[in-house]
């Protein structure tokens, strides 16, 4: 005697475990921890994020603000004024957190990426941060915890 249904829900249940599984594998990789967002008006960007999104904007400096989605499966990030001098006007940039800052910048470099900020202590933290561009000119910046 078959049992198509049961066949049928052990397919689904497997399935289910596998992209489980997946999920589980890929949030191992190296996650998007932070972003910060930047423009010469950050009034208008506190305004428009708050509104369009609902994230809590509060000022961390005068030309600094972190911006909190509110959010279990959100990320905390930054608003920031651009200088007057700066040579671009907006900027928006992910950061992601990797186990080892030098191994990633150095494959980085070697598939065409060119580093900008070398890996630098974030005073009163234990993390260390870095900066490059892919080869298409995209900012990327890298976080590590504890620097090794």
């Amino acid at each position: 005697m078959q049992f198509p249904h049961i066949v049928s829900l052990a397919r689904e249940y497997s399935q289910r475990c596998a992209n489980e599984t997946r999920r589980q594998e890929i949030s191992m990789a190296s996650p998007v921890v932070h972003f910060e967002i930047g423009a010469k008006d950050v009034e208008k960007l506190i305004n428009f994020y708050s509104s369009v999104f609902e994230w809590e904007i509060s000022p961390l400096t005068d030309d600094l603000y972190i911006a909190d989605p509110r959010s279990e499966e959100g990320i905390e990030g930054h608003l920031f004024q651009i200088n007057r001098e700066d040579d671009f006007s907006n900027l928006v940039l992910i950061y992601v957190q990797v186990d080892d800052i030098w191994g990633c910048l150095e494959q980085a470099e070697d598939l065409g990426g060119k580093i900008i900020i070398q890996p630098q202590e974030i005073p009163g933290n234990a993390s260390h941060y870095a900066l490059f561009n892919d080869p298409s000119g995209n900012s990327i910046g890298l976080l590590q915890k504890r620097l090794s």
